[in-house]
This record gives structure tokens, C-alpha cells and sequence, in this order.
């Protein structure tokens, strides 16, 4: 029996490499024909198995689009897993240049549906019924098709009017599949194109291989659903659609159907918009400020306005999350940008970025400044756009060394589409003074006796624990030393350089030692006679020679170096 699991896991992981291995030409022949054939070269892929890629490898600068465009259009044509790695990236641009995030927000996921045969069998086997018994109605045309899945309208047993989101069959072994191709791909980039590894795409493709395994289990996003029914069940002008977790698993979702439409569209049935736009700021304050958990794919599509006037949310699969020090730390920003401390922004976006590298925070200090002087020297507050202040901010950084955490550019970026969308249907919104109160209402909560208190016991707790973790700790680090069981590891960056130049000093001695030798043992013979050269005994003229010629070599080698 085992001999035979072994030829079978053997035959499949040869299968499994021959698939990758043709999926991989495929992704090579697309980057080429979009003039990306300089990235292909970089794979070495004739060490791949892959020789006599037959493609057009026109140089890039005689096609007649963009850098960022053609990889966009590459992206689209490789399909669902890079049409949606494009997509998170569009929200991302603490890792790729913003010009590159607008292009990717126009990628689509055009794809074409399933057949209903397979949307069906697909919900029988997740549910282990038959369609007939969980719905009355069943809409066999998609009311949408994406790459990951699509939804069909649909009336259950009751009479609820609901949605049905269907994941694609297969399409998981499809997306893991080409995540081994990604990361090789990156693993390429980033050895061989130095100006890409700067964007890290390694961790790109690991930050993609997180998101993805989320959306492709649909009880995350059923969670994350129940989590907004809870935060706002209290407003009377949000509305979350009612899960069904009775006819929902990992690859089915239903929830209720909203009859709704686009919050862009909504003007024309009569709708008070300018409402509407400030309730949809207070929206997204609430959830950064009060819940730290907040919607990260606010795009029209997702807003609807409902007959009776409430704002309608939809697709729960990405979000973001603030922890309290992170809600302070946006606090602090907002409330800087708000009261014009232009210093203040710099710090406080400092503190919540990661470096990447050496950053020279008066120069930092000094653009940060500038920047916010360009905005707001001859403008109000109601003037300013507050979504490009942030955006140039966040390409600002990049060019410092500086990065963005994903969650604050998830918040930015959710914040730059409520006022686009707030400014369509509301020009005279005013995002800064909509946030105001918000903001300095955390402002004053943080120095609370009662929050004062809890940071208070949270040190001495923090506290407590060191202290009775230190004797444990300290005892076995002596334990350890004295059975010789910690080694001690020292690395010195310039040992090299240190090693070779103590070897130059020491050949350099011995190099002086061995002349002087020659000339002392010269003159110690010189008066005991003998054949003469020169008029001088031989060996005392043989050994002056060396001993000179060596001193002398010596002195040039010292003067060639500079350091005497």
C-alpha cells in the first residue's frame, strides 16, 4: 500500500510541476508581448526547462503605452489571481507608485460566468441539499461575475428576497497554483532588478497570499458582516444586510438583497445627498475612531442608497482593523493637519511609518512641511482636498524610506473615496471640519481619569510580569553559561576589511625586519675582508642591496597607500 501512495503522490507532483511549468510559459509569452520581455530574461528560464520561447521582444520605449499601463493590461490578461493581485495592490500605495494604483483601479474582473449546472452543483455539495428544498426562486443568469465568484438572485422557502454568492469550482487549486508562480516570480525580481526589489515584491506576494486565503473562505467575510450588523445597530441610517448562516458555508454566502442604487446615482429619485455625503464621513469616523474596524473597499459599488434613504453597505471581505495605539496615533495626524501644525504632521506620520531604510528627518521634516504649505496657503479648509494631501503624503514617504502600514493607507484610502464620492453629490462637504469633532473627542478621552487609570495598571502589570519573569530568566542564563550551552555570537560587519589589513601590517614587518637584517649583518662583515665589489666585501655589498631594495619597496608601498 505504501508503495503504491508513493508512485501516486510521485505521478501528481509531476503533473502538478508539467502544469506549472506550461502555466508559467503562459505568464512569460503575456509579459512579453506587453513589452515586458526584459522581466522574462531575468527568470533564466532556459535553466527551467522552458527554451525556444518563440516571442516578439520588442524593446519597451517603441510601444506606444505607458510602463504602468502595459502592466496593467499584462495583469489583466493573466487572468482572476493577477486581476485580483492588481486590485488589493490598487489600495496599497505605501507599496507601489500611486500612478500604478489609478492604473490598477481600472482592472476588471471580466470573466466570463459559470454555467448554472456548476453554480448548482457547487451549492448542493456545500449544502448537501438540493437546490429545490433551500429556494423557492433561483435565478440561473449572474446578477455579477467575478474572478473568485459570482451571485445570483434568489428567494428562499420563506420568501426572503436574498443573494447568492457561488464561488468558482476549482478555483482555489488555480490560485495556489499560480501563488508558487508569483513568489518565484518576485523571488527573480528581486535579485535581478534592483529597482524592483526596492518595492520588496516578496513580501508583496506574501501580503497577497494573506488577502486571497480570506476571500477565498467566505466565513470571514460572513464574520466580518455580523461585526457591522453589531457596530451599528443603533444608527437608523446604515443598514447592513441580514446573513443567513443556515444556507452559508465556506464557499456559499447568502444575505439578504438590497433594493437599492449606487450612491452616485442616487440623485435622481430626490434623495437629500448633501445628508447622505455627511453621513457617510460620520460612517467612516465611527468605524476608525469608535469600533477600530472598518470597511477597506468603499467604492460606489458598494455604497447604495436605499428607497427609504439609508445608506446600504455591501462586500464585507477586506477590511481594516485599529488597535488604540494606532486610533491616538491617527488622532494625533488628523488633529495636526486640522489646526495647521505642519511639524506636528510630520512627527505624528514618522511615528506610525516603518523605515526602510537610513531617513533624514529634517529633510523629511522640511518636505512634509512644504507640502502642507502648497495645500493650504491660499486655500480654506473647505477648499482643500483632503484625498491628494494624503496621497502626496504617502508618495512623499516612499521617497524617504518611509512606509505606510496597510491599515492607516486602507483608513486613507477609505477616507479619500467618501469625500470624492461626499464632493460628487455634495460639492460644498467639507472632510476636515466633519472629522474635527471626532478626532478631539479621542483627544480628550486619551487623558480620561478612567483611560489615565487603565495605562496606569497596564505599566504596573507589565511591571508585575518582569519582575517575576527576571529571576526565572536570569537563573537559567547562568545555568546556560556555566554548562556551556550559550554561544555567544559577535558579527562585525568590516572583519574583512580588518583581517586583511592586519595582514598587510604584519607583512609589512616582516618585510622591515627582514631588511634591517640584511643591512646589520652587512656591516657586522664588512671589516673581515675577503672579495671585494665595488670596493666593498661581497657579502656586505649583497646584503646592503636586498636589505635596500626591500626598505626601499617598503617606502613605496607606504607612500602608494596614503597612510604613514
Amino acid at each position: 500500500m505504501s508503495t503504491l501512495r508513493a508512485v501516486y503522490t510521485n505521478v501528481r507532483a509531476a503533473r502538478t510541476a508539467l502544469k506549472d511549468i506550461a502555466r508559467l510559459r503562459q505568464i512569460a509569452t503575456v509579459l512579453v508581448r506587453h513589452g515586458l520581455g526584459h522581466v522574462v530574461e531575468t527568470w533564466r528560464l532556459e535553466d527551467k526547462a522552458i527554451v525556444g520561447l518563440l516571442v516578439d521582444k520588442r524593446p519597451p520605449e517603441t510601444l506606444p503605452k505607458s510602463l504602468f499601463e502595459r502592466i496593467t493590461e499584462a495583469l489583466q490578461d493573466l487572468g482572476p489571481t493577477f486581476v485580483k493581485l492588481g486590485q488589493i495592490l490598487s489600495t496599497r500605495p505605501d507599496l507601489v507608485p500611486q500612478a500604478l494604483c489609478d492604473q490598477f483601479k481600472t482592472l476588471q474582473d471580466n470573466v466570463q460566468p459559470i454555467p448554472f449546472e456548476q453554480a448548482r452543483a457547487v451549492i448542493e455539495a456545500s449544502l448537501g441539499r438540493p437546490l429545490g428544498e433551500i429556494f423557492l426562486d433561483f435565478d440561473e443568469k449572474p446578477l455579477a461575475a467575478a474572478s473568485i465568484a459570482q451571485v445570483h438572485t434568489a428567494r428562499l422557502a420563506s420568501g426572503d428576497e436574498v443573494v447568492v454568492k457561488v464561488q468558482r469550482p476549482g478555483i482555489r487549486a488555480n490560485i495556489q497554483s499560480d501563488l508558487h508562480l508569483l513568489y518565484f516570480v518576485a523571488r527573480q525580481l528581486e535579485a535581478a532588478v534592483p529597482e524592483a526589489a526596492a518595492f520588496g515584491p516578496v513580501d508583496i506576494a506574501l501580503e497577497f497570499e494573506r488577502a486571497i486565503s480570506k476571500e477565498l473562505d467566505f466565513t470571514f467575510e460572513a464574520n466580518n458582516l455580523l461585526r457591522f450588523q453589531r457596530n451599528f445597530a443603533d444608527w437608523d441610517t446604515i443598514h447592513v444586510p441580514r446573513y443567513d448562516k443556515e444556507h452559508s458555508s465556506d464557499t456559499i454566502l447568502v444575505m439578504e438583497r438590497l433594493r437599492a442604487t449606487k450612491i452616485t446615482e442616487a440623485a435622481v429619485e430626490g434623495h437629500d445627498m448633501e445628508a447622505i455625503a455627511r453621513e457617510c464621513v460620520r460612517m467612516v469616523f465611527k468605524m476608525v475612531f469608535e469600533d477600530g474596524f472598518f470597511h477597506g473597499d468603499l467604492h460606489p459599488g458598494n455604497l447604495l442608497i436605499m428607497q427609504d434613504g439609508r445608506v446600504g453597505l455591501i462586500d464585507f471581505g477586506l477590511v481594516g482593523r485599529m488597535t488604540r495605539v494606532q486610533k491616538d496615533a491617527m488622532a494625533d495626524l488628523l488633529l495636526a493637519i486640522v489646526t495647521g501644525n505642519y511639524e506636528g504632521v510630520a512627527r505624528s506620520l514618522y511615528d506610525i511609518s516603518i523605515r526602510a531604510g537610513k531617513v533624514d528627518y529634517g529633510a523629511w521634516e522640511q518636505d512634509v512641511t512644504e507640502l502642507m504649505d502648497l495645500h493650504f496657503s491660499n486655500a480654506s479648509l473647505a477648499e482643500v482636498d483632503f484625498g491628494v494631501i494624503l496621497k502626496d503624503l504617502i508618495e512623499g514617504a516612499v521617497r524617504h524610506n518611509v512606509r505606510v502600514p496597510p491599515d492607516y493607507t486602507m483608513f486613507f484610502k477609505a477616507l479619500m473615496t467618501v469625500e470624492g464620492i461626499g464632493k460628487l453629490v455634495a460639492p460644498d462637504l467639507d472632510l476636515l471640519a466633519e472629522c474635527r469633532p471626532y478626532v478631539e473627542r479621542l483627544i480628550t478621552q486619551r487623558y480620561s481619569p478612567q483611560r489615565v487609570m487603565r495605562s496606569v495598571a497596564d505599566t504596573l502589570q507589565a511591571f508585575a510580569r518582569f519582575g517575576r519573569q527576571f529571576p526565572v530568566t536570569a537563573s537559567e542564563f547562568l545555568r546556560q553559561m556555566e554548562d556551556g550551552r550559550l554561544a555567544l555570537r559577535v558579527e562585525y560587519r568590516q572583519l574583512a576589511e580588518l583581517e586583511e589589513a592586519r595582514d598587510r601590517r604584519a607583512h609589512r614587518t616582516i618585510l622591515a625586519a627582514f631588511a634591517f637584517g640584511l643591512v646589520v649583518s652587512g656591516a657586522l662583515v664588512h671589516d673581515h675582508g675577503g672579495a671585494t665589489i665595488l670596493g666593498l666585501p661581497a657579502w656586505t655589498f649583497v646584503a646592503w642591496l636586498l636589505g635596500g631594495g626591500l626598505g626601499g619597496l617598503l617606502f613605496l608601498r607606504i607612500l602608494a597607500s596614503g597612510r604613514f
